[in-house]
């Protein structure tokens, strides 16, 4: 023969028990969102009209000149471009790794007494 179950009504069921809902939580958790996306959408808004101001229709005097073909040829190729970037990594990389390295910590003092092994079969 089982016995019945022990645990009290209360406890069965979800793990947790619910808050009790005050009045009006509803209504600010609306209101956090809606402010929440207010902010989003004016970020959005402002991104748009930035990359617009971005766009110019009249080139500036070096760029005219590229056009017409009698300015100065640019200084980087692809190649030059290329190396600088993946340099720019490895000191990226070198200074992280330089940065970690003295951040390492060590003890004052050390412990002189030793492991204490017992009962070992």
């Amino acid at each position: 023969a089982t016995s019945p179950s022990r645990t009290p009504a209360s406890c069965r069921g979800t793990p947790y028990p619910r808050r009790a809902s005050l009045p009006g939580d509803a209504d600010r958790q609306r209101s956090a969102m809606a402010a929440s996306t207010t902010w989003i959408v004016a970020l959005a808004m402002a991104l748009v009209a930035l990359c617009a101001e971005a766009q110019r229709p009249i080139p500036f005097a070096l760029e005219q000149a590229w056009a017409e073909g009698k300015g100065a040829p640019l200084m980087i190729t692809p190649n030059i471009m290329t190396g600088i970037l993946v340099g720019a990594v490895w000191i990226m990389l070198f200074l992280t790794g330089f940065c970690c390295l003295f951040a390492v910590q060590t003890p004052q003092s050390y412990e002189e007494k030793c492991l204490v092994l017992n009962k070992q079969y």
